[in-house]
């Protein structure tokens, strides 16, 4: 069993699946339909949006705590100011499960979408905004069991000097250029950006990190995204004594790896199976990929069995 795959909520013969999901925005809970942005906010103006994705492991929002860091820390970045403290985010992300839970139920998992913008002007307070959304857990099980192809583009990472690489903002169009570069060779493979030293750094949906001869190497941290499952996964490496290390790491580093390991909020852990269609790993899910998986679940497991009713659990 993988971390994704929970066993399905079939609603009862006769009852509905058409559930209103709802969000909030401006202060207000709203149904999720409604929740509309002014054309003169600075998130829709100039793409001013830091945001934060997480994901439910049974019924419980994974990794909130270093969420909620990370989300300050973009915020802090981006100069978005008279944000509800942290407490108070945590408190309305418990709330906005509470308010899906039927949806919650019936899915399984969900995923969670929380943002934040300037507002519409200098004199107004700021857009603060979260809400649910639905995860393909077939895909991410079939990533997990099969694994997911890799091309290196040519499209770079924005430099440090526009924004730092370690917050998480809604300014995704080199992540879209890659992905369309990338499904050109492969339908269903994610896009490689590169740095300008032509190093890779991450996908639009996962940190990246190789293994060779039984050890792990990802790229150094202030040239990617402060990727949450990442540490989570370095954490079960060094519970099972997998050393890991950072680098940078060329494509040639890529096509001759061991192992390709992937980690991203809404996928949990999975692996790449080729790289510019050359097969990694024969293809196949690996040990060092395999080992940590293992732990992965027996962690959810845990925390899971420990608060069997605590949407906190994590």
């Amino acid at each position: 069993m993988t971390p994704t795959t929970p066993k399905p909520t079939t609603p009862k013969p006769g009852e509905s699946t058409d559930l209103i999901t709802f969000g909030f925005l401006g202060g207000e809970w709203v149904p999720q339909h409604q929740m509309v942005i002014s054309v003169n906010d600075g998130g829709f103006r100039q793409g001013v949006t830091a945001v934060e994705r997480l994901r439910t492991y049974g019924h419980a929002i994974f990794e909130l705590n270093p969420h909620l860091d990370r989300w300050q820390h973009s915020t802090s970045q981006m100069g978005i100011a008279g944000l509800p403290p942290l407490a108070a985010i945590d408190a309305l992300l418990q709330e906005l499960l509470s308010r899906n839970q039927q949806t919650l139920d019936l899915e399984g998992e969900l995923g969670i979408t929380l943002f934040a913008t300037p507002g519409t002007a200098p004199s107004e307070p700021p857009t603060l905004g979260m809400h649910i959304n639905r995860l393909d857990l077939s895909c991410i099980q079939g990533r997990q069991e099969s694994g997911q192809a890799l091309v290196v583009t040519d499209i770079q990472q924005p430099s440090p000097q526009c924004w730092p690489r370690t917050i998480k903002v809604r300014s995704r169009l080199h992540y879209h250029l890659a992905d369309q570069a990338a499904r050109q060779i492969a339908p269903t493979a994610s896009g490689v950006l590169i740095d300008n030293d032509g190093t890779i750094t991450e996908t639009s949906i996962s940190n990246i990190a190789i293994v060779k001869a039984e050890k792990i190497s990802s790229p150094p941290r202030d040239r990617v995204l402060r990727g949450i499952t990442q540490a989570f996964v370095e954490q079960l490496a060094r519970e099972i004594q997998i050393d890991w290390s950072t680098s940078p790491i060329t494509t040639t580093d890529l096509l001759e790896a061991d192992e390709i390991l992937l980690m991203g909020t809404d996928g949990g852990l999975w692996f790449a199976n080729s790289v510019n269609e050359n097969a990694i790993g024969q293809g196949e899910a690996r040990p060092t990929y395999q080992a940590l998986q293992q732990q992965f679940q027996s962690k959810l497991d845990a925390v899971q069995n420990s608060n069997p009713s605590n949407s906190q659990a994590f």
